[in-house]
């Protein structure tokens, strides 16, 4: 007959180690050479836990107290279950007098999340506190593996491993003892539960069974904390302005809600650039400050070089004042046009600096802002760019069918821009009221009707040219647009045939009498997006005048896997002469506006397609055309984009662009791929290639190696024009290393 009976030791749960779940327990028995089950409570402490509490469900072919020796033993493919918690051993002895418990034979250890830990033997301390295991093995839930010689528990905090290799890497399917791609050992190896890091003694990293890397020391956290102190992975780079470059940091967690970085780019050719970033959050805001500091060469203008000084000020917050209110702001300061550039800051050619502050409610919204840019394009600026002190903004909707069907609407803008002496100031306010209601007929007849009325007050200073340096004007306009879908269903597609057309009615006005500045509506051209707006400027100083009518027709079949093709083509018709507002190239500069219109397509994952296109209105001569597309298909995918435009007066576009870029990925194998890329510039002044790359990756099941060469072509001066070299290095569970 067995018997079994409950003992109450102090216990503890939680290791890394198959010997930390162990449960404890002691039998009273008799010997039976036959398979036995048993169902024992877990001993309990006055701070346990329910999952200590859960009885142990164990088998063994035979138990043995040995009462002299105050002895368990339990032989013979030993299993305790308990929480789904699985422990494997040939043979687990309990000694009562000493309190330690010992697993000898092949002692497995399954966890509930998948992770499994294997050692020759185990012996450890009744609480759990202590343990030591030999021929130590772990195999994560990810695929992460641990060898190690001997593995040390301490104080139910610490795991000591020593002569211990991690790997995240698959063993070889045909030669499991096979060297892994990648693998770090150690002379010791301590894992602290407490500081949640994992630290390497006499650490090697080896690829393909040869060291090609040592350090003393090395440690990274152990995956369970967001956040914790130590050094970043490095960055490696080249160019061939600053050499060779390598980049490390310093990752500092101060609090919960505040971390910095420090670090240092150290390249051959140029000083180190020394970088720093801070983030603190409060219960209601944020900020973030990051910047750099170097002494480096800037070439000058006339092709000299100069050494000084350099560096960038980037910074951001946010304040979530109440659930109505936000404010913010954003610096981005550079010290000169090339160093953004240069040393791979920003690619941005103006950068936004700004304070503001919001206020939402519902549909309405009121803001004010202050903005400053600061122009790092390499070229001679006709005028510098402008602050804005202040920008006042605030407009309401009201609720749909308030009155007559519709609803209105209104808003307030108020605008300053300051540029010193070097040019024109102005300052602008408007205010504008409007309503607007749709509708749908019985017979499928879509109705938008749109009512607005704004007036617009302008002071100009410095302007000494024009009658008075104050000017004021009204703008009213009706609008109404109608289209009519045209559906016919067949056996896989349904084709859908959309006419549209809108009247615009609207008074003549004087635009260009010269007391009105124009600042934001210099960049005026006609496309799909805005053909049908009854304003196409894109601000408010300048307003389109006089009644008009536009047409187009959309079509387009669809099935239903969401492949798809639709076109549109669309003009606009002034009812009175051309006035000279619009600028040649814009496509309303005549009576009877260009044709614009776009091509979607789309085939499942396989093919995408956008053609936006301008033509003339006289001769159907092309003016612009857009093209972005995908083609994928097997190994290989294409993507490009197309641009020809001709020059638009009175805009920065003063030339005909050209351009054409594209990148094609091929996937050679299922580890292999190629990556190309090309920009390249057709138009006259700038004929040629831009920048060119070439890329080839490999990714395996633990690591992905990656390698991009890229040519810049730009004029010297600019800060670009270089050739660079990357390498990517990702290691599973590691991080990734680039440059």
């Amino acid at each position: 007959m067995l018997t079994t009976c409950a003992h109450s030791p102090k216990s503890k749960s939680g290791s890394l180690l198959a010997f930390a779940a162990l449960p404890f327990f002691v039998f009273s028995v008799t010997v039976h050479p036959m398979q036995v089950s048993a169902a024992v409570p877990l001993a309990t402490t006055q701070n346990a836990q329910e999952e200590e509490q859960a009885p142990v469900n164990f088998t063994a072919e035979t138990l043995i107290f040995d009462e002299k020796k105050q002895i368990v033993t339990a032989i013979g493919d030993v299993e305790f279950v308990q929480n789904n918690k699985i422990v494997r051993a040939q043979k687990v002895t309990y000694d009562l007098t000493t309190e330690v418990v010992k697993g000898i034979g092949e002692v497995t250890f399954l966890e509930p999340d998948g992770n499994v830990y294997f050692a020759k033997d185990i012996e450890f301390t009744k609480d759990l506190a202590d343990g030591f295991a030999r021929e130590f093995r772990a195999v994560l839930v990810d695929g992460s593996r641990f060898n190690a010689e001997t593995g040390k528990r301490i104080d139910a905090n610490e795991l000591i491993m020593t002569k211990a290799a991690y790997t995240p890497c698959e063993p070889c399917k045909k030669d499991p003892e096979k060297s892994p791609p990648w693998q770090i050992k150690a002379r010791e190896v301590v894992h602290n539960a407490e500081e949640k890091t994992i630290t390497y003694d006499d650490a090697t990293f080896e690829a393909f069974g040869v060291p090609v890397a040592y350090t003393p020391y090395f440690s990274h956290p152990d995956g369970t904390e967001d956040r914790k102190s130590g050094f970043l992975a490095p960055g490696f780079s080249f160019s061939s302005q600053l050499g060779a470059g390598v980049e490390t940091s310093y990752y500092i967690d101060i609090a919960p809600d505040l971390d910095a970085t420090v670090g240092a780019n150290v390249y051959t050719e140029q000083l180190p650039l020394l970088l720093g970033q801070v983030r603190k959050r409060f219960e209601k805001a944020e900020v973030e400050v990051n910047g750099g500091v170097t002494y480096s060469d800037r070439r000058l203008d006339d092709g000299g070089v100069t050494d000084e000084t350099r560096g960038h000020l980037f910074s951001q917050g946010l304040w979530n004042i109440n659930e109505k209110w936000r404010a913010g702001f954003q610096t981005e300061l550079v010290s000169d046009d090339q160093y953004a550039r240069q040393y791979d800051i920003t690619s941005e050619d103006v950068l936004d600096n700004y304070i503001y502050a919001e206020r939402f409610s519902g549909r309405d919204y009121a803001a004010v802002r202050s903005l400053y840019f600061q122009d790092i394009r390499v070229r001679e600026r006709e005028t510098d760019q402008p602050t804005i002190l202040p920008e006042i903004e605030a407009s309401f909707i009201g609720d749909a069918d308030s009155f007559l069907g519709g609803r209105f609407s209104g808003g307030f803008t108020a605008l300053g821009l300051n540029r010193g002496e070097t040019g024109e100031d102005s300052f602008r306010a408007t205010g504008d009221i409007g309503w607007k209601s749709r509708y749908i007929l019985p017979i499928g007849l879509i109705n938008s009707v749109e009512l607005s009325a704004r007036g617009d007050s302008y002071y100009t200073p410095d302007r000494q040219d024009v009658d008075g340096q104050s000017a004021y004007r009204f703008y009213p306009y009706a609008h109404w647009e109608t289209k009519m879908p045209f559906a016919r269903d067949f056996e896989n597609v349904q084709a859908v045939i959309t006419p549209q057309i809108a009247l615009t009615v609207a008074p003549d006005i004087d635009n260009e009498n010269g007391s009105i500045p124009n600042d934001d509506s210099r960049d005026l051209q006609i496309d799909t997006s805005n053909l049908f707006e009854p304003n196409r400027f894109p601000g408010y100083d300048r307003v389109e005048d006089n009644s008009r009518i536009t047409y187009g027709l959309r079509s387009g079949l669809y099935d239903r896997n969401s492949n798809e093709i639709e076109v549109f083509l669309g003009q606009s018709y002034r009812f009175k002469e051309d006035s000279g507002l619009f600028a040649d190239g814009s496509g309303l500069e005549d009576q009877k506006s260009d044709y614009v219109g776009e091509i979607k397509a789309s085939y499942q994952d396989n093919l995408a397609l956008n053609y936006r296109f301008q033509f003339s209105g006289d001769d159907f001569e092309p003016v612009r055309h857009e093209v972005d597309s995908l083609i994928a298909g097997g190994p290989f995918a294409l993507s490009s984009t197309y641009l020809y435009a001709e020059s638009l007066d009175d805009t920065d576009v003063g030339n005909t662009r050209e351009q054409l870029k594209t990148y094609l990925t091929t996937e050679l194998t299922e580890e292999w791929s190629v990556t190309t890329g090309a920009i390249y510039d057709f138009a006259e002044e700038t004929d040629g290639f831009r920048r060119a790359s070439l890329g080839v990756t490999y990714t395996h099941q633990c690591y992905t190696l990656g390698a991009t060469l890229q040519k810049n072509y730009t004029r010297k001066r600019v800060g670009e024009s270089s050739t660079e070299f990357f390498v990517r290095l990702g290691l599973k569970n590691i991080g990734e290393f680039e440059g």
